[in-house]
């Protein structure tokens, strides 16, 4: 979860793009079923500092709340996200698999989008002689509190030893704007710190730690009370003509202890599944 400034906390690159001023660097695109594209090339350092993130592309799709009610407004999802992952991912080594890990805590709903990815992944590196464009593994960390391992270590270890062209790392994310909650779809190259949400677990992974191209895929299912807060007082107060005194806002914010408090919608497990099984068949899509 990125924090900048005392008020600002969530893991979508458009939020912290727009929280810089920058909101205007990203393509946005209209597609089908009232999905938009978005589209953020983070190219050098200078970019990254203004932003607030580590250089890569960063791709979203944000999504109508009829993903999770319309077959074909998933379907469409589903396309979009298979056609980028294949992009992003290019030529890959026929040879070598591609590597799919879930991360994240299966017991918290909110948090247990890369468990139900790695569930739903047909796994086919034991099927040698099927033809597929590449074959897939896929495996869930669990959280450093349980395992006593950080999930960037797990990674690294099964990385090193089945040596995958690619890596797919799957994890819940926090957003800012209660619209995206479970609507939005995130696909950058620029990795992930795992346990962004809930978690303990920071250490981040990407192509820098696994020596491997790496694609991450998050969906925000928390909501950080603290910058939603924020956000409304703000919108608020400007659309009553009133001045907003930033300071003592996030000072008055400081005060109740709102920093790390995180919340989910009522049908948030329902939401957790059906972003997840739309993430895995895109995955699957992808590479059948």
């Amino acid at each position: 979860m990125a924090m900048d400034g005392s008020h600002f906390v969530t893991d979508m690159v458009l939020e912290a793009a727009e929280g810089q001023g920058a909101y205007d660097l990203s393509e946005h695109f209209e597609l089908a079923m009232g999905i938009v594209r978005h589209t953020l090339n983070i190219k050098n350092d200078e970019l990254a500092r203004q932003v607030g993130r580590d250089r890569g592309v960063y791709i979203t799709y944000d999504c109508p709340l009829s993903v999770h009610s319309s077959l074909k407004t998933a379907s469409a999802v589903k396309g979009y996200l298979a056609n980028t992952i294949s992009r992003l991912a290019g030529t890959l080594k026929k040879t070598s698999p591609v590597l799919v890990i879930g991360l994240g805590n299966a017991d918290i709903s909110a948090d247990s989008l890369g468990q139900r990815t790695a569930d739903g992944i047909e796994v086919t590196r034991q099927n040698i002689s099927e033809v597929r464009k590449q074959s897939v593994c896929a495996f869930a960390t669990s959280v450093l509190g349980r395992t006593g391992i950080q999930s960037a270590e797990l990674a690294s270890a099964v990385t090193d030893k089945i040596k995958p062209a690619l890596v797919i790392l799957v994890d819940s994310l926090a957003t800012g704007n209660v619209t995206r909650v479970g609507t939005s779809f995130q696909v950058s190259t620029a990795g992930i710190a795992p346990g962004s949400g809930v978690g303990q677990d920071k250490e981040r992974i990407d192509k820098s730690v696994l020596g491997v191209p790496v694609i991450a895929i998050g969906v925000p299912l928390m909501l950080s009370l603290r910058t939603a807060l924020y956000g409304f007082v703000k919108e608020f107060c400007e659309g009553q003509g009133s001045p907003v005194n930033e300071f003592k806002l996030r000072e008055t914010m400081a005060d109740k202890k709102l920093s790390g408090l995180v919340v989910a919608p009522k049908d948030i497990d329902f939401m957790a599944t059906n972003a997840a099984n739309i993430i895995a068949d895109a995955i699957n899509e992808a590479f059948s």
